[in-house]
Formats: C-alpha cells, sequence, structure tokens
C-alpha cells in the first residue's frame, strides 16, 4: 500500500486485492479529479481508516483473510466511520451477497468489472449525496445547539389523527426524556401546571377553530420543585380546501427572561424598600381611573410625614427606613377594616403608594361619596398617632393629609396629585394631624358633616328626636289599619332636621344601631301608653337598617327591648329593604326566621328598587310588600306604567302578601290600586306623618266603630 500527503482533493481508497482493478479503477478516477489511495487487504484498509478517514470507500468483498463483509463492518464501528460512503464491488450477482453487505453498513454496489466512466459517474454521485448529508448533519447539530442554547423546542400536532410529536429539545424542556412522552394533546397537557391546563386547552381548541395561532405563556408542572415558565408559540396549516391540518410551533423555556422582565418592571415602578407602588405607577393607575368612566367616586390622597427628615438626621437612616415601614403596616390596617366601597366594575382598585422619601399617597375608588375620603383621610391620621417604637426609642410622629378629586380638581393624573399635595401642603397650616381639601366648596361641605355628626352624637345623648307617625290605611273600608313610625331630629337651634339628612350620617358612623334602638323603645312606650287610654293595639312599622344584622343574637336583643318598655313584639312591624335583604341571604333568611319567631312582622320597603331574587323572596318568612312611592308617584289610570305595577301587586298576591302602596297623594292612583286589588296605601292623600298626640281622635274613632260593629254583629245574634 502506497501512501501520500494530505490533498485537498476528495480521498478515494480502493480496497482490493486484484492489482489490475486498483490500477484501472485509479486511471478512471483520478481522470476526474479525484484523489486516490490504494490498499490491498481489508486489514491495511482497517489500518488507514483508523488514521486518515476516506470521503468514500470502493471495497472488493472476496479477498483473502477478513473480506468485505468483515472490513465494512468494523469501519462502521469506528469513531468517525459512521458517515463514510461505502461502494461495494463485487463479481458476485446473488442477492443474499448483496442483501449481506447492506447488512454491514454498505452505502451502494457495483458489479465488476465495470467501465470506467461508470464507476467514476457513482462514486461522484455519492460523494455529492455524502457532502449534502453531511452538511444537513452539521445544520441539525447547530440547530440543537442553538436549541438547547435558548432552551427552544418544536412540536407539530396533526388535527385529524390528533398525534402530537415534540423535539427532543421540547421534551427535555417539559421535563421528561425525549420520547417519553406520548404523542398526544393530552399528553402534552398532562405536562401544564394545574392552574394553567384549562386556559392551554381553550387557546389550543380556540385556533384549530378559527386559525388565529396561539401565542401564550403558561406554566409547568414542578417536576423539580421549582416553577418554570414556557411560551408556546403555533401556527395553522391548511389543506387545499383551507381547512386546518396541523398545528407547527415551539414550546421555549422563558422562565428567566420573565423572572428579569419582572425585576425591571418592580424596579421601574415599585418602592424598594416598601414595596409599595412608586409615583410612576401610582400616576398610571390614576390616568386609569380618570379614563375608565366607572361608577362610584374616587379621591387622591397625599399623606405628608410631618417630622421623617428630622428623624432620620437624628436617629440615622435605618431608624428612618425602619419607621417607614412601620408607617405603612400601621395604613394597611386601618384601610383594611372600617371602610365601604360600593361593588367595584372599574379596573383599578384602591392603591396605597410611595411618593418619595417622606411622602405617601392613597388612591380611593369606588366610594359611595366623595366625603367619604375625609373620613378615610381622618382614619390614616388616627392610625399614625400612637407613637413608633424604633429600638430603644419612642418616636412621635405627625401628618398632615391633602385630597383632590379626580373630576374636581383636575382631569389629567399628574393635575390630581399636585392639587392633592398643594392640599397637603395648606394642611400645615392647620396644625399637625389635620387634613385638607384642594377644593373650597369640599371643605365647606365637610366641615358642615363634620358639625352634623358632632351634633348627631350630642342630639343621641339629650334625647333630642321624637317620632311622627303616618297612617296605613285599609284600601276598602279606608279605616286605620296601622302607623309607620318616622324618625325626626329637633335641632335646638337649626329646627327640625330631615331624616334623610341624617340617617346616611348616622349609618356611616354607626350611630344608627342605638338610633333605632330608641326607636323601638320609644314606639313600645307609645303603644303602652295607647293601651293604657283605652285605645285599640295597632301594628307600628319601624325602619331597621343593615348594620342590625351584623350584631349577634339580633331576635332576643330586640324582643328584649320591646318587653323592657312594656309592649308586645306582635305589635310592631320592622321593615328592611331588597338591598338589606341581599347582603347574604342564606344567612339573613336564618335571622329573619328568629325575628319571625320572637313575634314581629316582617316587611320589605321600597319594593322594586332593589335586586331581590325571587327564589330567595319565597324563602323569607315576609308578611307585607311595600310598593317604593317612585312607581306611585305619576301613575294614573290607563298610563304607561300600569303594567308594572299590576305585576309587582300581582306576584305579591301571589306570594299571599299585604300590599301596601307609599307615596298615594291622588284619588286617581288611589282608584287604580284599588281595582289592582292592592290591600293598603299610606300618603298625604290621607295624612302626613304627624306627632303621636294628633292621632288620638283617629284612634278614638276607629275604637268607635269596633265597638259598633261588635254590638251589631251581637244584635244579629239576638235576632238571629
Amino acid at each position: 500500500m502506497t501512501t501520500s500527503p494530505q490533498h485537498p482533493l476528495p480521498l478515494v481508497l480502493i480496497v482490493d486485492d486484484d492489482a489490475t482493478f486498483r490500477m484501472l479503477s485509479r486511471m478512471s478516477l483520478e481522470q476526474d479529479e479525484l484523489h486516490v489511495e490504494e490498499a490491498m487487504s481489508g486489514e491495511a484498509a482497517i489500518e488507514f481508516v483508523s488514521s486518515t478517514m476516506p470521503d468514500i470507500l470502493i471495497l472488493d468483498l472476496q479477498m483473502p483473510g477478513m473480506d468485505g463483509f468483515a472490513v465494512c463492518k468494523r469501519i462502521r464501528q469506528l469513531p468517525h466511520g459512521s458517515f463514510v460512503p461505502i461502494l461495494i464491488m463485487t463479481g458476485l450477482d446473488d442477492v443474499d451477497s448483496i442483501a449481506q453487505a447492506y447488512e454491514m453498513g454498505a452505502t451502494d454496489f457495483i458489479v465488476k468489472p465495470c467501465h470506467g466512466l461508470m464507476l467514476s459517474q457513482r462514486v461522484r454521485y455519492m460523494l455529492r449525496a455524502s457532502h449534502t448529508m453531511s452538511a444537513l448533519r452539521t445544520r441539525e447539530s447547530q440547530l440543537a445547539q442553538a436549541q438547547r442554547i435558548a432552551r427552544l423546542g418544536g412540536w407539530e400536532w396533526d388535527l385529524v389523527t390528533d398525534r402530537m410529536d415534540l423535539s427532543e429539545a421540547a421534551c427535555r424542556i417539559l421535563g421528561s426524556l425525549p420520547g417519553s412522552i406520548e404523542p398526544s394533546q393530552s399528553a402534552y397537557l398532562s405536562c401544564v401546571h394545574d392552574g394553567d391546563r384549562k386556559m392551554v386547552a381553550e387557546a389550543l381548541h380556540r385556533t384549530t377553530a378559527d386559525g388565529s395561532g396561539v401565542d401564550m405563556d403558561h406554566r409547568l408542572v414542578p417536576r423539580d420543585g421549582v416553577e418554570r415558565i414556557v411560551h408556546l408559540l403555533g401556527e395553522v396549516t391548511t389543506d387545499s380546501r383551507t381547512q386546518a391540518r396541523r398545528l407547527v410551533g415551539t414550546v421555549q423555556d422563558v422562565t428567566d427572561e420573565r423572572a428579569a422582565e419582572a425585576k425591571i418592571y418592580f424596579m421601574a415602578n415599585y418602592d424598594s424598600l416598601t414595596h409599595l407602588p412608586n409615583r410612576n405607577l401610582f400616576l398610571h393607575r390614576i390616568g386609569q381611573v380618570v379614563t375608565s368612566g366607572t361608577s362610584g367616586h374616587s379621591a387622591v390622597l397625599v399623606i405628608r410625614l410631618d417630622q421623617y427628615h428630622r428623624i432620620c438626621e437624628r436617629h440615622g437612616a435605618q431608624s428612618g427606613d425602619h419607621l417607614i415601614r412601620e408607617v405603612v403596616k400601621r395604613l394597611q390596617q386601618s384601610l383594611s377594616v372600617g371602610i365601604t366601597f360600593v361593588p367595584s366594575l372599574g379596573i383599578a382598585t384602591s392603591l396605597l403608594a410611595r411618593l418619595s422619601d417622606g411622602q405617601l399617597a392613597l388612591l380611593l375608588t369606588d366610594l359611595t361619596a366623595p366625603e367619604d375620603s375625609a373620613r378615610i383621610a381622618q382614619s390614616c391620621l388616627d392610625a399614625l398617632r400612637t407613637p413608633f417604637q424604633i429600638g430603644s426609642n419612642s418616636l412621635a410622629l405627625s401628618a398632615t393629609i391633602g385630597v383632590a378629586i379626580p373630576g374636581t380638581d383636575g382631569t389629567e393624573a399628574d393635575q390630581i396629585l399636585r392639587n392633592a399635595g398643594t392640599a397637603a401642603q395648606s394642611a400645615t397650616r392647620k396644625g399637625p394631624n389635620s387634613y385638607q381639601f384642594y377644593s373650597d366648596s369640599m371643605n365647606a361641605s365637610i366641615t358642615a358633616r363634620v358639625s352634623l355628626e358632632q351634633d348627631l352624637r350630642t342630639a343621641l345623648a339629650g334625647n333630642q328626636f321624637l317620632l311622627h307617625y303616618q297612617p296605613k290605611v285599609d284600601i276598602l273600608s279606608e279605616q286605620v289599619i296601622g302607623f309607620e313610625a318616622l324618625i325626626r331630629w329637633q335641632h335646638p337651634t337649626r329646627g327640625l332636621i330631615s331624616p334623610m339628612e341624617f340617617i346616611p350620617v348616622a349609618e356611616e358612623e354607626s350611630l344608627i344601631i342605638p338610633l333605632s334602638e330608641w326607636v323601638i323603645r320609644s314606639v313600645a312606650q307609645q303603644q303602652r301608653t295607647w293601651h293604657q287610654n283605652g285605645l285599640a293595639p295597632l301594628s307600628v312599622s319601624i325602619n331597621l337598617s343593615g348594620l342590625h344584622f351584623r350584631q349577634r343574637h339580633i331576635a332576643s336583643h330586640m324582643k328584649g327591648l320591646v318587653f323592657a318598655e312594656g309592649g308586645n313584639p306582635q305589635d310592631i312591624e320592622l321593615e328592611l329593604t331588597e338591598s338589606v335583604l341581599m347582603m347574604d341571604a342564606s344567612s339573613t333568611a336564618t335571622i329573619l326566621q328568629e325575628l319571625k319567631e320572637s313575634g314581629f312582622r316582617l316587611a320589605i320597603d321600597d319594593f322594586g328598587t332593589g335586586y331581590s331574587s325571587l327564589a330567595y323572596l319565597q324563602q323569607f318568612p315576609i308578611d307585607t310588600l311595600k310598593i317604593d312611592q317612585a312607581f306611585i308617584k305619576d301613575l294614573k289610570l290607563g298610563k304607561g306604567d300600569s303594567p308594572i305595577m299590576r305585576a309587582i301587586i300581582g306576584m305579591g298576591r301571589a306570594l299571599k302578601l299585604h300590599i301596601v302602596a307609599e307615596g298615594v297623594e291622588t284619588r286617581d292612583q288611589l282608584a287604580f290600586l284599588r281595582l289592582q286589588g292592592c290591600d293598603a296605601y299610606q300618603g298625604y292623600l290621607f295624612s302626613k306623618p304627624v306627632p303621636a298626640q294628633q292621632l288620638q281622635s283617629l284612634l278614638r274613632n276607629r275604637l268607635s266603630d269596633e265597638v259598633a260593629r261588635t254590638k251589631d254583629r251581637s244584635r244579629n245574634r239576638l235576632t238571629g
């Protein structure tokens, strides 16, 4: 065997014990610009390829010693011998030899003797094919390496067969060994986190229906205890009829990227010390509230900590950091209780933020009224009054708060926040621990509200309240069948104050409980007085606040109040609004049943203005349905309101409830109600609410009528 130095031309190794064949083959191949080496035996061929792997081997099968079958098998076992093309030269024409050669790893075969041109073309063809396969393997290797670096895998889902094939990289990303995942969509979904599985399944189903593709993040089942996030990307391929045929896509591990994005977002939008939103995010949320157009009122509060910088200078920055964290903790605790919001329909919720070292801000949304922000501001100030314990030091901290109302005090986020800051600065002139609205009209309104609250507390202590009674009249006989007790406030300087003005304040400040208990005791006392004067007992209705339903043992407590004044629960009807009934319908039903068992009658007040469920309405032990005066106000015979009234009255009668119409002022209204079968009414047509002493004649007339009817019944029995 001869050797020659490495040559840039393709290297061909001819292995044959026939020297003539080797010479002729060399001559043909070298004319085609191929570099040729020779080996006269199988052993020599193995020795050559062990040091230098040729680009192609031409191998004779029949040789003394190691035949071509053995040489072919051995080459395929060498580190770099898997892909080198091997052309078998044989004079044998039996199929078994050819088949055996292929089993040993041969690439192709040719029968000798053969023409030199045929040999040269066959070799050239095999070299081109080998080069193409080598380039393909290189690209596959590069792609696999790139996918490993990018943590990216591929998948293909055949929609007809429901077969979902995953690449090796995809299997590894999903936490499984290549080939260990069943090729189906359900197998892929089993790798998805329980909390995301439904979302992913719906996204895949949706994209097969509309061809929109899938582009989403989802979590994986944490096989090693670490939660991973992948990005699933896919697009639909269709057949000739534009029907979805398969989904082709990628799955990429983006855990680190999402963590980095979250960290960048946090650094840009949150305070690193308190983890509260910073000015940037706070302004963004104000903008959301302003542009969302949601129901409910909102307010922006700026909270200035007066001595914060002085404390930092005196006790060090570390103490200042500890102090600000304690301030945030107290404010969060204060804001989590005692604040009532209407149900939120908007995209933004209340938010506490840190604007700067000694300045915090609060966004309040869905308030029932802008004035509610004053109560919350005061709650924040109260939370900061108690000194803070920082190490061995007890530090007193005061604050001032400025309030701006979006819309009233600006329509741009930065303008609203700036005005709230201006109001906080103005509040310092009132002294520490004070708050100030940006708007003068709001300040005047809050001053009046605070004054009313203080006067209301004084009124409770000084017994400044009185009751007026409005008769309830039987719609057929025009006889008085009961009264509704309505509270009035006899203010020492302002005169008689309407309940519409002070009841909402009493509700907000939880003064409605003692106020309602005063009403119950007063009604029981009045009923006892009427009874002692020989007047017939009449049922009296009392409005009951929803706050009572938060009390424990409400039924026994109210029953005790009535008995303590010598009254009887059977002579009292408790009126509740639909909204109160539906706050917690199941527990409300239990409380109502306890009140019913205690002897009280129960009524739904202002029916038609709330949102009662008829299913629950049938479960409540209700006696009376009171139709809100809004449905009565413009009611006339033949008008468009009539179908609504007919429906309400018909429903009440179907439920076997006593139907009472409120706010009846005209004979036409009364005539319509009488035609529809309404049981009773109250309103200015018969009488406005009046003090108890003005009801004496009504009660005595009713007593006289009852005596007359009793005598008539007795006379009829005697004559009968």
